[in-house]
């Protein structure tokens, strides 16, 4: 389903997938086609699970912060832009309910039908928990793994 610059469109990648991505030879032909998707409209969210604790900030940078920060200077570097990180709660017990709901506020958020929202993630339960929602899913193999890549999943779409 090729996204058109004409129509608000939303596209969430997995962070840690993408971060997965940063040592590998694809790494700069990824930043490359968000930035191109981004020039042309789509906004890019990149979804994360909640830290389990944050760290103090004083003099400290925060892990999860630090890896936020480094993925958007690289789309920056490419010439596009990542929207931000959704950090999705974490529960033992409504685990899918936190999924879904998380999706259902980010397409709220964002104004955006689940429709013309596509997801990138190597997380099978939140891939079918966007299916569920009539978001178009891409299940992404985990780095060393087989399976559809970051690239590929892109490429479907752009």
């Amino acid at each position: 389903m090729p996204f058109s610059s004409t129509e608000s469109k939303l596209l969430i990648i997995s962070r840690d997938a993408l971060l997965g991505v940063l040592n590998d030879s694809s790494s700069v032909k990824v930043f490359r086609i968000l930035a191109s998707l981004s020039r042309r409209g789509l906004h890019i969210l990149l979804s994360a699970p909640e830290p389990e604790r944050w760290v103090p900030t004083r003099g400290n940078v925060d892990n999860a912060l630090n890896s936020q920060k480094m993925l958007m200077k690289l789309a920056n570097e490419a010439g596009g832009t990542l929207e931000g990180v959704y950090y999705v709660p974490r529960s033992l017990l409504t685990q899918d309910r936190n999924r879904e709901g998380a999706l259902k506020d980010i397409l709220k958020r964002y104004s955006v039908l689940a429709g013309k929202t596509a997801l990138i993630s190597s997380s099978a339960p939140f891939i079918k928990a966007a299916n569920r929602l009539g978001i178009t899913g891409y299940e992404i193999a985990l780095p060393g793994k087989q399976g559809m890549t970051i690239p590929e999943a892109l490429e479907n779409f752009s």
